[in-house]
């Protein structure tokens, strides 16, 4: 009891010399002895004093620790008795003892330690979430003491002609340090919120260790440190303003291990459009396509798909990367890449021939070496100057040899649509204003191509008898009076072009309407007259338009003398008609609904009760006349499901029951 008297009393002592204590045991401060104290008792020891419970302190001497604080064990306590035996033998024997009052004491087992700002930084790292006293202080002293020790590494990297020498033992020793210092600035960002703001004006240091080519473990906890900050909006900001991307797309070269770890730091990033803006600047679209085409890790191509999808949608700067991206790919592609990444990846693993992609192991071949060439020689260029940008060629394209020649229109091959016309686009309202404006501006010029202008013109009419519901958009985008401008052009190829594009818009209610507004009557006259093969085709149409009751096109029809036009046709003028008959009896019906007309009818009735033609025709029964085959091989089968097709042919069903089996005919076999 007495002996643990003393030693509280021995711990008041030194507290008061120290100067230590407030209130009334309050003494001057006294830094000569509270640098011996920290020395002997150790740093964390001595502050502890300040507390006024020598108890507490005496229970730790007398106790094994080991935390970021303090590192104290039967070895400290023993190698302090005997340095204090040694000073006090030695005060009694000489009057002399150690001239720096213990100052300068130090532990050998810490001797190797690393300590910044008071913590021992491996036992640290041992205890990543031990709390911390002060988390932002010692954030700040890991980035001084990484400071301090940047400029030797980059002056070793230098004289070691751009990959470090970790082989040499002081080096070895000093990167091991700075090693640490990372770990332990990743693990004290992590598990205290709020402390990589710290980081903020530093990251043009964290990003050159990036650099270190030849330290793979130090450029892997720098990008584990960089990784942690990016979930601080401001970090980010922050990372924009420096301009030190270049230095985080090397490591994707340099360092394969970390891909996956570099492509979470950018995902964060690239939430900047600043960022984005460098990024495209920097060459990162040539780094992600590298490990889109030709890494061998999915989720890593996935990684990358996410990546592309996130940039694209940047509303500054993603317009300018699909347009890049879709030098290398098809647009389909980044689509896929939006809706599904794992799908984008086993889409380009594939291989597809349908309307909107053609793809197969030639193409995926050409672009992965393009790609991979293409990426090597700006590594190379990036890393002997770090500020290299990247550019593609204004006349740059993969072309595939597959697609040389393939019509396509908005991004859809022409040829495969006629064939498959029910394939569920990805687009499809966009794809209608990209060929129907691609018709238009076919059927505008006087000497269009006659080829390209047919298989147009079949897209045109395949999309809409597939999928009728798309003609709703025809009226809303004002293509009704653009259908039947071209019908008086001189080149014949155009006029059948338009009657058939009619055609199958008359289906449509609300085009028929937008027709009713329109002068179109006499245009589809005129076509007439130029091709009389396509009369059919247009007395079908008229019938669609009238039997939809719109009294402005029968007014129409009256003005343009059609009632007379279509009752000569029914005296004579069919021979170039393929089925004279069935249109016959189109016209018949055609002039029948015209009469249903309630402001009209009685107008277009008398005009038929003049005509001794019409006599022959308007008590007769005609639908047996009219053919239920396709047109003109402009007609094609309905959708399938889900964009996948078939020949959609349907058996006829037999119109009486089988014959009856007797039991004669049994035996007989």
């Amino acid at each position: 009891e007495v002996a643990n008297n003393l030693a509280r009393l021995s711990m008041q002592a030194l507290a008061r010399l120290g100067g230590y204590l407030d209130g009334d045991q309050k003494t001057p401060d006294n830094p000569a002895v509270r640098r011996s104290i920290a020395a002997m008792l150790t740093t964390y020891l001595s502050r502890q004093l300040s507390k006024g419970d020598p108890g507490q302190v005496l229970k730790i001497l007398n106790s094994n620790t080991e935390n970021p604080y303090l590192i104290w064990d039967n070895g400290t306590r023993m190698e302090l008795t005997e340095f204090l035996q040694t000073q006090q033998s030695e005060k009694i024997r000489t009057g002399e003892c150690d001239p720096s009052y213990g100052a300068d004491f130090c532990f050998t087992i810490h001797e190797k330690e690393l300590v910044v700002g008071e913590i021992y930084v491996r036992v640290y790292n041992e205890q990543p979430t031990f709390p911390l006293e002060d988390a932002k202080g010692f954030t700040r002293k890991l980035i001084d003491y990484l400071g301090s020790s940047a400029e030797y590494l980059h002056s070793l990297l230098a004289l070691s002609q751009g990959t470090m020498d970790t082989t040499k033992e002081s080096n070895k020793l000093r990167l091991q340090m700075v090693e640490m210092a990372l770990e332990a600035l990743r693990n004290v960002i992590r598990n205290n919120p709020g402390t990589e703001v710290v980081c903020l004006g530093h990251f043009r240091l964290l990003f050159a260790l990036l650099r270190l080519h030849g330290a793979g473990k130090l450029q892997q906890l720098a990008l584990e440190v960089v990784n942690s900050v990016t979930t601080n909006q401001d970090c980010v900001n922050d990372i924009a303003d420096a301009f030190v991307l270049p230095y985080l797309l090397l490591v994707i070269q340099s360092l394969p291990p970390s891909r996956s770890t570099v492509l979470e730091s950018l995902h964060a990033l690239l939430s900047s459009t600043k960022i984005v803006k460098e990024a495209l600047a920097r060459g990162a679209l040539i780094y992600l396509l590298d490990l889109f085409c030709n890494s061998t890790h999915p989720n890593i191509r996935e990684q990358t798909a996410e990546l592309f999808s996130k940039m694209i949608a940047d509303k500054l700067v993603g317009p300018k990367i699909r347009i890049i991206l879709s030098k290398f790919l098809p647009g389909i592609f980044m689509d896929a890449m939006r809706d599904s990444p794992e799908a984008a990846v086993h889409m380009f693993e594939g291989t597809h021939e349908n309307p909107e992609l053609i793809w197969n192991d030639d193409a995926r071949e050409k672009v992965s070496s393009v790609v991979k060439k293409m990426k090597d020689a700006h590594y190379i260029a990036q890393k002997d100057n770090i500020e290299a940008s990247w550019k593609l060629p204004e006349d740059f394209a993969v072309v595939y040899t597959d697609v040389e020649g393939e019509l396509t229109v908005g991004g859809v091959f022409l040829r495969l649509f006629i064939s498959q016309p029910g394939w569920v686009l990805r687009k499809p309202k966009e794809f209608q204003v990209a060929l129907t404006e691609r018709w238009i501006e076919l059927t505008s010029k006087n000497n269009p191509d006659g080829e390209v202008l047919e298989t147009v013109t079949t897209a045109v009419v395949s999309l809409f008898t597939a999928q009728p519901q798309l003609a709703d958009n025809a009226p809303g985008l004002g293509h009704i009076p653009q259908v039947f401008k071209p019908m008086s052009s001189r080149n014949t190829a155009i006029p059948k072009s338009a009657l058939l594009v009619v055609h199958v818009l008359a289906n449509n209610d609300l085009c028929v309407t937008s027709m009713s507004q329109t002068e179109c009557i006499r245009p589809m006259m005129v076509a007439m007259r130029a091709r009389p093969d396509m009369v059919g085709i247009a007395c079908e149409t008229f019938f669609r338009m009238f039997e939809k009751d719109q009294t402005d096109l029968v007014k129409q029809a009256i003005e343009a003398e059609l009632v007379q036009y279509l009752l000569k046709l029914l005296d004579g003028g069919l021979e170039q008609v393929e089925n004279p008959a069935g249109t016959k009896a189109q016209i018949v019906k055609s002039l029948k609904a015209m009469t249903r007309s309630l402001e009209y009818g009685e107008q277009v009735q008398s005009v038929l009760d003049k005509s001794t033609v019409w006599t022959s025709y308007r008590d007769q029964k005609h639908d047996l006349f009219i053919s239920q085959t396709t047109t003109a091989g402009y007609l094609t089968g309905g959708p399938s499901v889900a964009g996948y097709l078939t020949a959609g042919t349907s058996a006829a069903m037999p119109d009486k029951p089988p014959p009856m089996v007797r039991d004669e005919d049994m035996q007989g076999e």
